[in-house]
């Protein structure tokens, strides 16, 4: 049975250490054919506590990412975007050409980049991916500005997008997020911290969710959490596999 693992984490930041070899390590434990990573290390801010002074350029960051995956078959990324402390530009887009194989999406946390998904400061880079046809996975929870129904705007205004909301907002109980997810056709979640159990009781349309899990951010539980998902992946194929496919084109 393939599986794909739509979200995905690398690198170093606060207390997290994330190394390639622990992804390694949890994705051949459970037969994880596929995953879509990206860097943390390009997180701006925890959201509370003001800007964090990075020397390095986000070109530079997700391209260390780029470089353990670069000869992988099975491991792509989503460019990690800083829109708080960097303009999109021609640097990021060559990044993003040049390594179109690997590159499948770009990836917004609005907690970390303290703003809002539909912030003007936002713009630039939604227009380069409607205008690149690149998926974009949004982080979405509830508070600091990070609610689903935020992403639901921009989804009209970039209709030619397809967006994820990651956690359809994470601490709620997903009911709003589900609402939009359902409704709007460019826009589909993650199931990521959401048990099996619970997702089967939202309603969410088959052809909308994707498969999801953190990892390794939660090392303790890596995909314990998620068991339920691998018991029942037989009968989840759009859910485990084919809708992450269709969504970042890996086909």
């Amino acid at each position: 049975m393939k599986i794909i693992d739509s979200h995905v984490h690398y690198g170093e930041i606060a207390s997290f250490s994330m190394p390639m070899r622990t992804i390694d390590e949890m994705m051949a434990e459970r037969s994880v054919a596929v995953a879509i990573i990206s860097n943390i290390e390009n997180a701006e801010t925890t959201g509370e506590k003001g800007f964090v002074p990075l020397s390095e350029h986000s070109t530079q960051l997700n391209a260390r990412l780029l470089e353990k995956i670069a000869d992988r078959s099975g491991l792509y990324m989503q460019y990690w975007i800083r829109p708080a402390i960097e303009d999109m530009s021609g640097e990021i887009a060559r990044f993003i050409e040049n390594n179109a194989q690997k590159v499948v999406g770009l990836k917004i946390h609005p907690f970390m980049s303290a703003m809002r998904v539909d912030d003007e400061r936002m713009r630039p880079y939604l227009e380069y991916a409607q205008e690149r046809g690149l998926p974009v996975a949004v982080h979405t929870a509830a508070g600091y500005g990070c609610e689903c129904r935020y992403l639901a705007e921009v989804c009209a205004r970039f209709p030619k997008i397809n967006f994820i909301a990651v956690h359809m907002d994470l601490g709620t109980d997903h009911a709003e997020a589900v609402k939009f997810v359902n409704s709007l056709p460019n826009l589909y979640g993650d199931v990521s911290w959401i048990p099996y159990e619970e997702y089967k009781k939202l309603g969410v349309l088959p052809d909308k969710a994707l498969f999801g899990s953190d990892i390794p951010i939660n090392v303790q539980t890596g995909y314990a959490f998620y068991d339920s998902y691998f018991k029942h992946a037989e009968g989840e194929e759009l859910l485990m596999y084919k809708n992450a496919e269709k969504v970042f084109s890996l086909r």
